[in-house]
């Protein structure tokens, strides 16, 4: 059986029959664009966090500063440790170096950047092999200065003034050629080690240890006083009998070290200090620095009274005025007596005061 009326089509899909309105979306059948805006959104690209040196923090080329925000902690930890590492033997210091040279940062290429390109062109190995011995050249640059330093604080700067001379000239003589190009270096370090011990007037010629004195009775302590060359002097003078020798003159000379005077606590101490650099402790007054002078109790006439005259190159010196403080505990540094300066200064002020 056929149709009447062909050509009237019947209703396909979810199309409505023909003079019917088109029905709206319900709730519950949202729309094209809303089923669109309704789909979760893809989860980020997930991939390994990537070493980076930092651009903005930085007090170097930005090593501890991209370990802190790799490892989300404070990069100050990682600076502290690698200053403490050059003490230690200087492993920290030569990771740094090569985290600076092959860990690119995350700004515009650097200079350790590019350096680390150039050396990762010829090869990592041999690039390491070049960074390594770049620090034994440094070493040896560094032992050479030391060595002239201490060459002429010994007395011995005019040998070291006559080597220096001598690569000059080797220097002038092969200047067209610049085929003794490679002694610059040394020749600098061993010049500004000498001229560094000769404008601190570093002076160790009185011998190189460890020297104790104990005298007593003023009568024996020599005209001249103690001092050597480098080391730990320690000057007890404890065992002097105070109500009998009332007042007693001290000359202290130290080229390089720690420099020890020991008092009892009813002693007042007055006279002149002189650090050249390092550290100053006299009876309970601390200074710090460069060309550190101390008059100590200037014109007090009390007894009984120690006057000193001390004069130390490079290190630390300490009077102190105490009965109970070991003299046989010589660490360098401030020692057990820093934190109690306060009692040394107010014994020196019971001992100092007019009687």
């Amino acid at each position: 059986m056929t149709d009447d009326n062909p050509s009237i089509d019947r209703p396909r899909g979810d199309e409505p029959p023909a003079g019917e309105p088109p029905t709206e979306p319900t709730a519950e059948q949202p729309t094209e664009a809303q089923a669109t805006e309704q789909r979760p959104a893809p989860p980020p690209a997930s991939g390994p966090r990537r070493l980076r040196r930092s651009s903005g923090d930085r007090v170097v080329v930005g090593v501890a500063g991209g370990l802190g925000r790799y490892f989300n902690v404070d990069p100050v930890i990682f600076r502290i440790g690698f200053g403490l590492s050059v003490f230690f033997g200087g492993l920290g210091a030569f990771a740094y170096l090569l985290l600076a040279v092959f860990v690119p940062t995350d700004g515009d290429p650097d200079r350790a950047q590019r350096a680390g390109g150039r050396l990762q062109s010829i090869g990592l190995w041999r690039g390491l092999a070049l960074v390594a011995l770049g620090l034994v050249a440094l070493g040896g640059l560094f032992v050479l200065a030391g060595g002239a330093a201490f060459a002429v604080a010994l007395g011995w700067g005019i040998p070291v003034a006559i080597v220096v001379i001598a690569l000059g000239a080797l220097l002038a003589l092969t200047a067209r050629s610049g085929g003794a190009r490679w002694l610059i270096p040394p020749a600098v370090a061993i010049a500004m080690g000498a001229g560094v011990a000769a404008a601190s007037d570093v002076d160790i010629r009185g011998g190189i240890g460890e020297r104790d004195y104990r005298p007593l009775s003023a009568e024996a302590i020599p005209a001249d006083g103690y001092g050597f060359g480098m080391g730990h002097l320690v000057v007890d003078l404890r065992a002097i009998d105070w109500a009998q020798e009332r007042v007693v003159n001290l000359d202290v000379d130290l080229g390089v070290g720690q420099a020890d005077v020991f008092v009892p606590a009813s002693v007042c101490v007055t006279g002149s200090t002189h650090v050249g650099a390092g550290e100053s402790l006299v009876a309970g007054e601390q200074d710090e620095g460069t060309d550190v002078d101390n008059d100590v109790a200037s014109g007090s006439a009390a007894v009984p009274r120690l006057v000193i005259d001390a004069d130390l190159d490079i290190g630390q010196l300490r009077v102190v005025n105490s009965d109970t403080a070991d003299a046989d505990d010589g660490g360098y540094g401030p020692g057990s007596f820093h934190d109690d300066s306060a009692l040394l200064r107010d014994a020196q002020a019971r001992a100092c005061a007019a009687r």
